[in-house]
């Protein structure tokens, strides 16, 4: 049976002499002291709190949180000293010294304790896992093992570097088509619940039949401005139902499973998923970790159920003694290059050399994805906007017009 856990509120100072205050979850007061000061802090009191603990999360997410560009600059600041010929403590202390987050200062000093008391540095960062991810506890492990620490962290900051401009190229091509959706949403609303209530007493005073569109959207009206808790709660259940389902083991696949095969998206998705695949298993197999490893680590580190399950397939296979090919042709989602650059690479025994290739084929295919998807969806969007506003003039319009013509008569 687990030990209960409480919430705890928790005054305190950092290093800096300043106050600090928060909210803790731990068995008691001893052990949220305790866990106090591995943030860094001097805890000044402590208290149960009435609150509950998911509460307490809330309140301290922000105060926890690490950037993946603060690691991708830590990762590279590390491995320019330690290129230089600086020991690992000491190149740690020089990033400590220009780090500003207050967390990650927290943080490489208790590495560097650690480094100190004589764990290696992979074993420092497995409590920090899910900050720098499974890939990267790895690699550090294999280059402290083999004396290449500063070429395995270059190799981190590079792969970090690539995922990160991917990243920022696929917000920035999308931003503009979810700004449209944004603005379109709030047009329509604003439109049912100010604009066309001021009709509604003109078309209920007039003896003109109302047309179809005119019902349609009084119908959409009456129900946003009458029911809106009633759509609010709809959304929220929904949320809750699909947070549920998508927990569940077969849910989740499902899930996944239909995300990459949406139209147009799903194929952008799947570029990108395999992109990052091929990038990871050749950076692992390059440091030297064998394929079946190198697999386990990228396994762990993909949230994609559907992915997960191909590569663990592939690890079976290989462990018992097939080939890796055949499974990620049976998956039916890599692509014929895909399947004949890796049976070209286990064949010939240059595994990691494939892998990079079709990585270095993938990333380019994905920004020219991203570009045809915003050609096609920008104009799209502007014809639904332009669709919608004509069906709502069209909607007041058209009883207006049958009032003037009762007038003239």
């Amino acid at each position: 049976m687990g030990t209960f856990m409480g919430t705890f509120v928790y005054k305190a100072r950092d290093p800096q002499g300043q106050l600090s205050r928060g909210m803790i979850d731990a068995a008691d007061e001893i052990q949220a002291a305790g866990r106090v000061e591995q943030l860094g802090l001097s805890p000044i009191l402590i208290s149960p709190s009435a609150a509950p603990p998911w509460l307490g999360r809330l309140w301290n997410k922000p105060f926890r949180k690490i950037s993946h560009q603060e690691v991708l600059i830590f990762t590279r600041q590390l491995a320019t000293l330690m290129t230089t010929g600086l020991p690992l403590v000491e190149s740690l202390q020089n990033v400590y010294d220009q780090t500003s987050n207050i967390r990650f200062k927290q943080m490489i000093r208790r590495i560097m304790e650690s480094l100190k008391s004589g764990i290696s540095f992979s074993e420092a960062l497995v409590p920090y896992q899910e900050i720098f991810g499974d890939l990267y506890v790895s690699l550090v492990k294999v280059g402290g093992t083999g004396g290449m620490l500063d070429k395995v962290l270059n190799r981190l900051a590079d792969l970090a570097t690539r995922e990160m401009d991917l990243r920022s190229r696929l917000r920035s091509a999308l931003v503009y088509p979810f700004v449209l959706a944004g603005v379109a949403f709030l047009m329509v609303n604003f439109v049912l619940v100010a604009v066309l209530p001021k009709f509604v007493a003109i078309f209920e005073a007039s003896s003109a039949k109302l047309p179809l569109p005119t019902k349609i959207l009084l119908g959409l009206s009456d129900l946003v401005r009458n029911f809106w808790w009633l759509l609010g709660l709809g959304v929220i259940f929904f949320l809750g139902w699909f947070q549920r389902y998508y927990r569940c083991e077969a849910g989740r696949f499902q899930v996944d499973n239909l995300i990459l095969h949406l139209p147009l998206f799903g194929a952008l998705i799947l570029k990108v998923l395999v992109a990052r695949l091929c990038r990871s298993v050749a950076a692992l197999t390059k440091s030297g970790i064998p394929v079946l490893d190198a697999l386990g680590v990228v396994e762990a580190t993909f949230s994609n159920a559907v992915l997960q399950r191909i590569i663990g397939n592939v690890r079976l296979a290989i462990s018992q003694g097939q080939s890796l090919t055949e499974p990620f042709k049976a998956s039916g989602l890599f692509p014929a290059m895909v399947i004949q650059l890796i049976n070209t690479g286990e064949r010939g025994g240059r595994l990691d050399e494939m892998f990079d290739q079709i990585a270095a084929f993938y990333e380019p295919e994905v920004e020219t994805t991203v570009r045809n998807l915003t050609s096609l969806l920008e104009p799209a969007m502007l014809l639904g906007m332009g669709l919608v506003v004509a069906f709502i003039a069209l909607s007041v319009l058209l009883p207006i017009f049958n009032l003037i013509s009762i007038i003239r008569r």
